[in-house]
């Protein structure tokens, strides 16, 4: 009787999956994206986690690794494909034309050049590929907690907020 070989998605999870409970953690999920050339910082770790699962606990099981590693693979082929100077790094121009193929067309110039020096530390101005990554997580947590806010005139683009209502908005993009 022969066997099916496992999935290369199913191996790459099982290999990810250190303690073997069943579910990757930000460490494991840390350690693994270290080894493909990836490296973040825990934090940004698990807003990778918190923006792909939806049980809240803070692992990925199968499912919902594999949602993370379609993320990174499109993520990293729009990297590529706008790294039109093929340096590796995103210029300003090159972020801003990434963000609008990625749905964030409504962020203006001005926001975009406050996040990229957010997040180029190394005040290059241009970004690496873990870099852009961290940012687009940003960016992603940052337009649910907008959205979370504009549930009472869905679509305006705008919100009001108390200083309590803010803090939260803010805590919810780290």
């Amino acid at each position: 009787m022969a066997y099916a070989s496992p999935s290369p998605e199913w191996a790459q999870f099982l290999a990810t999956d250190i303690d073997r409970n069943g579910e990757v953690s930000a460490m494991e999920m840390q350690q693994m994206l270290a080894v493909a050339g990836l490296v973040f910082s825990l934090q940004t770790v698990m807003k990778l986690i918190t923006l792909h699962s939806h049980r809240e606990l803070g692992t990925l099981d199968f499912g919902e690794f594999q949602n993370v590693q379609s993320f990174l693979q499109n993520i990293q082929a729009s990297f590529q494909y706008f790294d039109q100077t093929r340096t590796g790094r995103l210029n300003k121009s090159e972020v801003l034309a990434a963000l609008r193929h990625a749905g964030f067309g409504h962020v203006d110039q001005g926001a975009v050049k406050s996040s990229c020096q957010a997040f180029d530390p190394d005040r290059t101005n241009a970004l690496s590929l873990d870099q852009y990554i961290a940012m687009t997580l940003f960016l992603l947590s940052a337009k649910r907690a907008f959205d979370a806010f504009d549930a009472t005139q869905p679509g305006s683009g705008r919100i009001t907020l108390d200083f309590n209502q803010f803090v939260y908005a803010a805590s919810k993009t780290r």
